[in-house]
Formats: C-alpha cells, structure tokens, sequence
C-alpha cells in the first residue's frame, strides 16, 4: 500500500503499441457496461417522462465519459491530455442530467425553472473555468488537477440534487429516494482516497477504489428509480 503518492503506472505493450495502465481500462469498460445497460432499463412513465428520460441520458453520458476516459489513459503516451478532455468535461454535462431530473418533479413547480435556471448557470461558469484551467496550468506534471473543476461541479450538484432534494423527497414523495441520498455518503470515501492518494495496490489503486464505490452508487441510483416508477402505479 501506498499512501501520500501513485505507483508507477502499470506499462503494457501489446502489437507493437506502448500502451499505459490497463487496469483503469477495465474498470472504465465495467462502468460504461453497467451505465449503458440501466439505461436500456430506465423506463419512461406517463406519470413523470422527463424524470425518466434525464435519468437515461445521464446513464449514456456517463458510460460514454468513462469509456472514452478509459481510452485516454491506455493511448497517454499517445495522446496525451487531450485524451482526457472529453471525460472531463462530460462529467459536468452527466451531474446536470441528474441535477435536471431531480429538479424536474420538485413539487413547488414555480421553483422548477428557477433551480434549473442555477443548474445552467453553474455548468457555464464550471466549463469557462476548467478551460481557462485546461489552456493556462500545466497539467502534464501533475494531470489530476484537471479533475478539480468537474469534482466540485459534481459535489455541489450532487451534494444538493441526491443528498438534500433526495431526502426532501424520501419525505415528501416517496420512501424509495433514500437510495440517492445514501448514494451520495457511499462517495465520501473515494473522495478521501483521492485526497490523500491512499493506493491499495498498483493494480488496485486509488482510480481502481474510486471505480467500485461509483459502480456501488450507480446501482443505488437504479434501485431509487426502479422503485420510484413502481410507486407511480
């Protein structure tokens, strides 16, 4: 184990092709799999469509991102940062899909396009500064700083759509969105992994942890769901 630093990177060469950490590629395909797979099951409900519907898109985005992530990190010798452009920034555009449908059935509808008048604005001013990041800071010494921006987006959103709306609404409508709020705790330790640089193993490390809590949260997600559509009868 290692604490406080990274392993070296797990090095593969494969048909002539010098390719980098093959153990996050397999994590990335085992999310975009699961990801891809709930969103086929996500199903659309009279009652709520466009709950249903943000929920889907949020599964092929973030499937999408991940995959695409995962590719970044095996051709990075290849393709360098720009490998990993797209995950970033789908990551802010995935956390709005969750923002939307949660706002989407806020009771006070008044509300409604006001709170989703904050999502838009915070995706603009999150995207505006990560680029300015992206063009300004050298991240090739240190590439995870690039990651700052789309991990505060996604707490904020997140914090506040699955944790606080979510137990607004375990109260309010119905049992089953304790899932997301729960999902959100289950988190908290990736994010201390990935502050602290906490490395079980080099093919098991901080990417690797983080990976297994998010599969955990996804399947959280889909549980709320599943038993929100059940509950609309």
């Amino acid at each position: 184990m290692l604490i406080g630093k990274d392993f070296e990177k797990i090095e593969w060469d494969f048909m002539g092709l010098h390719l980098l950490e093959p153990n996050a590629m397999i994590g990335d395909v085992i999310i975009f799999t699961l990801a891809i797979t709930l969103a086929i099951k996500v199903k659309k409900h009279s009652k709520q469509p466009v709950f249903f519907t943000l929920w889907k898109w949020f599964f092929i985005i973030f499937g999408v991102g991940f995959l695409v992530g995962g590719f970044g990190h095996l051709f990075y010798n290849y393709l360098g940062l720009t490998g990993k452009y797209f995950s970033w920034y789908s990551g802010m555009f995935a956390a709005l899909m969750i923002e939307l449908a949660m706002i989407s059935i806020f009771p006070i509808v008044e509300w409604r396009k006001k709170l989703q008048a904050i999502s838009y604005i915070k995706l603009v001013l999150s995207i505006a500064i990560a680029t300015y990041i992206y063009f300004t800071v050298d991240l090739i010494a240190d590439p995870s700083k690039g990651l700052i921006v789309p991990t505060l987006n996604s707490v904020v959103g997140l914090g506040l759509s699955l944790g606080f709306l979510g137990y607004y609404y375990q109260r309010k409508i119905d049992l089953s969105f304790r899932y997301f709020w729960i999902s959100t705790l289950i988190l908290i330790p990736s994010a201390i992994f990935q502050a602290m640089k906490i490395n079980v193993h080099q093919w098991f490390d901080r990417n690797d942890m983080s990976h297994v809590l998010l599969i955990t949260s996804i399947a959280l997600y889909f549980a709320a769901i599943k038993k929100y559509y059940k509950s609309l009868g």
